[in-house]
């Protein structure tokens, strides 16, 4: 078989993005096991994988959309605006939610969840749009987005709920389950 067959500029946006984000969570997780470990010791190795997380984080939320975007100009799905305008009110739902009936504080990962989700999707869609993806490949990764999503949703509000040892181990499971979608999503991109 051949990999990155009649791969263009756009589907190497998506590729590179998804790439970017499988980064960004490796960071993100690592600066997670040095600064929240209970009984760590304060050091300064925490902030530069944040640091990194971040500047990756950056660059993989405009390589990908760049790549969304260009080829949503050719796509016969459902327009992405819709899915972005989708997710925005869903942030908004959740953030109520989380706040008032859960008293959940608020906390940038909500946003993060929200953003990889609307991310995401909009890259499944397009790629179904365009016709490199099927309906049964579009339909598993929208579903295991939908699965990391309530995953790291339920992590979210649950995180001040526990103990530090169980709160520190939660708060793995999103960066996690995220990590290994985009490793599965990079595998089905590099088959295309």
């Amino acid at each position: 078989m051949m990999f990155f067959r009649n791969f263009n500029a756009e589907l190497w946006g998506i590729f590179v993005g998804n790439l970017l984000l499988l980064f960004c969570c490796v960071f993100y997780l690592a600066w997670w096991v040095v600064t929240f470990r209970p009984n760590a010791p304060v050091g300064s190795a925490g902030v530069w994988y944040i640091t990194a997380a971040l500047i990756i984080g950056v660059a993989a939320i405009v390589i990908l959309s760049w790549g969304i975007a260009t080829l949503s100009k050719h796509s016969e799905s459902i327009p992405v605006w819709l899915i972005l305008v989708g997710v925005a009110a869903l942030f908004v739902v959740l953030l109520l939610v989380t706040t008032m009936i859960f008293q959940r504080i608020v906390t940038s990962e909500l946003l993060i969840i929200l953003v990889w989700t609307g991310l995401e999707l909009s890259a499944i869609t397009v790629l179904f749009g365009t016709g490199r993806f099927g309906p049964e490949t579009g339909v598993i990764l929208a579903v295991l987005v939908g699965i990391v999503t309530v995953v790291s949703l339920i992590c979210y509000v649950l995180y001040y709920r526990l103990d530090e040892i169980l709160s520190y181990w939660i708060g793995m499971v999103p960066l996690t389950f995220s990590g290994l979608f985009c490793a599965v999503f990079l595998g089905v991109l590099a088959f295309l």
